[in-house]
């Protein structure tokens, strides 16, 4: 069982990149208010389910591919707003 949480966590991955590669392009595959929760949510549940899975580079894949969408989701767009775009 603890493989499947691997895959799960490269499902969800995957379907985040695709949204967020979409969201960007103009294609809207969810409505607007509901792109950046589900990609942060998405890419939590993936890091936890990573965790939850067996050892090998599944799990790693799942983490990096995971961590990768929440640093561009969240931790990006903070460091630009508060650093750069500080001034109206």
């Amino acid at each position: 069982m603890n493989k499947y949480y691997n895959f799960i966590s490269i499902i969800i991955c995957g379907f985040d990149l695709v949204v967020y590669i979409l969201f960007f392009n103009g294609i809207d595959l969810v409505s607007d208010e509901v792109v950046f929760p589900l990609m942060i949510g998405g890419s939590i549940m993936g890091i936890v389910f990573s965790g939850l899975g067996s050892k090998g580079i599944t799990r790693n894949i799942g983490i990096f591919g995971n961590a990768f969408v929440l640093l561009f989701t969240v931790i990006v767009p903070l460091i630009v707003r508060t650093f750069i775009w500080n001034t109206p």
